[in-house]
């Protein structure tokens, strides 16, 4: 009877134990680490393929994990793989890291459940028939309109239950602020559970952080890495997540400037390099040159390019600005080729490119500003007539209106 009660025991403990060591099979994992940055990956055992103009690798950690990366593009980017399931069936589980809700699995051969996000960290369910030899899964960008990019990594497909993800997140992957400055704003950590964290910088001189609270304080002008980090427990995986904090000293430059003393495209250009005066709205005058887009809709913004000789060299990007008083845009011919304007706003280097960011507004168009002060009372100018939004109007308008450069009262 003892030696059937030892066998029994042994049974339940070599059970459990079993259990314990099989909780997943991992069918396929991918975190892009053998690829060099722009690489596109393509073939091999999976069948890689990308699509979309710009989708390729970069040296970068936006998704939420450890770089590189995968960057699928705004431009009809996926990515894709077909993965072998060796008889395995039932449920799985794939699970990836994007820093886009866009950023979007569908799968072939089988049949997905609903997919969940929770901080970078996305899990999909799938159920697989038996007998079904492989599936192809599609992680592809779904933004619409102009749409953006996304990124991905650390993809994992896997059967059996898994630790889920923490679901912790910055939100961004890199962040700049100004010592002094009153109206600094740090990234706020994502953390979806409420799970211990520990927060770190990898260079307390330049920015220190409170390990618990995570409370930052500057140091000096430079760059450290802020790291937000859960140890794992049994029901959630470890995680680390970070971003790259740039802290400026206060300005060198005197950005007290105003509609008459606004910079040249040449120094706005010097300013954007040199990484100074960045925090502060700015006037700069320039002739437009290029006009991408203006948009007539909800949106109501424009892009377009201004330089200091009218030639498209050595030009600045005026990114999704307002009209007139941050004002919409209401016809397309309200800005063209040629003007001069003073545009009000933020500049900026977004990636290679030298910028005023969006939400910036044009002040003046050819010496017109958006005031209404000294108005002339004649209308018998011989020219054009234009609103103060812009819109040509003939001589039965009344009120005031714009020719040639001025201001004049159509009673």
């Amino acid at each position: 009877m003892n030696k059937i009660l030892r066998f029994s025991m042994m049974a339940v403990l070599a059970l459990v134990a079993n259990i314990g060591f099989a909780q997943t099979t991992t069918l396929w994992q991918e975190d892009f680490s053998s690829y060099k940055a722009d690489a596109v990956p393509n073939g091999g055992a999976y069948n890689y393929a990308c699509e979309g103009s710009g989708t390729k690798v970069y040296a970068e950690n936006l998704a939420g994990g450890d770089a590189p990366e995968l960057l699928v593009s705004k431009k009809g980017g996926s990515f894709s793989a077909t993965v072998s399931l060796n008889g395995v069936s039932g449920q799985l589980t794939l699970t990836y890291k994007t820093n886009k809700n866009f950023i979007k699995a569908t799968v072939e051969n089988a049949k997905a459940g609903d997919l969940v996000k929770s901080g970078n960290d996305v899990s999909l369910p799938i159920t697989v028939a038996a007998g079904t030899a492989s599936i192809t899964i599609k992680i592809a960008n779904t933004s619409t309109g102009k749409g953006l990019n996304g990124r991905l990594d650390n993809i994992k497909l896997f059967q059996g239950v898994g630790k889920k993800a923490p679901g912790l997140s910055w939100g961004t992957a890199t962040r700049t602020v100004t010592i002094g400055a009153e109206d600094n704003k740090f990234p706020t950590l994502t953390n979806t559970y409420n799970l211990a964290v520990k927060y770190s910088s990898d260079d307390p001189d330049v920015a220190a952080i409170d390990a618990t609270t995570g409370e930052i304080t500057l140091g000096m002008a430079g760059k450290a890495n802020i790291t937000a980090e859960f140890e794992g427990n049994d029901e959630y995986e470890a995680a680390k997540v970070s971003y790259e904090l740039t802290v400026k000293d206060v300005p060198s430059v005197d950005l007290k400037n105003t509609p008459e003393t606004a910079y040249t495209v040449a120094k706005a250009l010097e300013l954007i390099n040199a990484g100074e005066g960045l925090e502060a709205n700015v006037y700069v005058k320039g002739q437009i040159t290029n006009i991408q887009d203006v948009d007539t809709g909800d949106f109501g913004n424009a892009t377009y390019t201004i330089s200091d000789d009218a030639t498209a060299a050595n030009a600045l990007l005026i990114y999704r600005g307002y009209y007139y008083d941050k004002g919409k845009f209401t016809s397309k011919d309200q800005i063209k080729v040629g003007d001069v304007v003073v545009v009000y706003g933020k500049l900026v280097k977004f990636y290679e490119k030298f910028e005023m960011n969006s939400g910036n507004h044009i002040y003046s168009i050819n010496g017109v500003a958006s005031g209404v002060d000294n108005i002339t009372v004649d209308k018998n100018v011989d020219a054009p007539a234009y609103n103060v939004a812009g819109q040509r109007v003939n001589d039965a308008y009344k009120g005031i209106v714009v020719k040639n450069g001025k201001k004049y009262l159509n009673k």
